[in-house]
């Protein structure tokens, strides 16, 4: 990094302490702080790329888009089977769900196979938007065998749906099954999420089994990347040492 370049990125880490941004808010655009800084947009440019490259702030293009200061992280762990919003809670976060769609209709053949129902047999679909700290975490799409949770619709689904499950319906989750992809946001997820169509999400399927053995639930979780961390610990085991050939 030129002297000049480091000086400017001083600059500009000294500009947003002054204003007193929070994580996750839009600071402006280079045009603001080419003006506000009396330097050119060109130079600008290249120190925010610089800050961008080591995480101090995220950039995004399109009508919304702008310079932002990037929202904390959240851990998704893959090694435990755990709700959203007692994910939040363990990491100090505010949780907040709103629900998209609740309906009750004839299951797929994709979800059939997976959940182990009859031809003819009816799911709940549930698609919720997560919120971490009032700013959108995930979209997530639940599907459920209406026949293992009678009256569903009588019960608060802001709130966690493992707790509900467990609770009303003596169907506690013990076993998962769950496939990682990153993925291009689509219009609708973009939307929902805040974010811009095309920016990369995690998109994970899961496929969830009770402490009685049944398929209790087929899941697909949309989380934006700029906000999550995949992460799973590993336990040393049997290992085996394969000499070079």
């Amino acid at each position: 990094m030129s002297s000049t370049a480091s000086n400017l990125v001083e600059r500009i880490r000294e500009w947003i302490a002054a204003e007193e941004f929070s994580a996750g808010e839009r600071i402006g655009t280079e045009r603001l702080l080419a003006e506000a800084l009396q330097a050119p947009r060109s130079a600008i440019r290249a120190a925010l790329a610089i800050m961008e490259a080591s995480g101090e702030i995220h950039r995004s293009m399109g009508r919304s888009g702008g310079i932002f200061i990037p929202s904390r992280k959240i851990e998704r762990q893959l090694d435990t089977i755990e709700g959203v919003p007692s994910m939040l809670r363990r990491q100090g976060m505010l949780s907040r769900t709103h629900v998209l769609e609740f309906t009750i209709t004839i299951g797929s053949p994709l979800e059939r196979r997976n959940l182990g129902l009859d031809e003819g047999d009816n799911v709940y679909r549930l698609v919720r938007l997560r919120e971490a700290d009032n700013v959108p975490l995930s979209v997530d799409t639940a599907v459920l065998p209406a026949k293992l949770y009678p009256r569903l619709t009588e019960n608060d689904l802001t709130e966690s749906l493992y707790e509900t499950l467990a609770h009303r319906y003596n169907q506690r989750p013990v076993e998962a099954d769950e496939s990682i992809d990153v993925i291009a946001a689509s219009a609708t997820q973009a939307s929902q999420l805040g974010i811009e169509t095309g920016d990369p999400v995690f998109s994970i399927w899961r496929m969830t089994k009770s402490q009685s053995g049944a398929w209790m639930e087929l899941a697909n979780d949309i989380f934006r990347a700029d906000r999550t961390r995949i992460q799973s610990r590993r336990h040393g085991g049997r290992w085996k040492h394969v000499p070079p050939q």
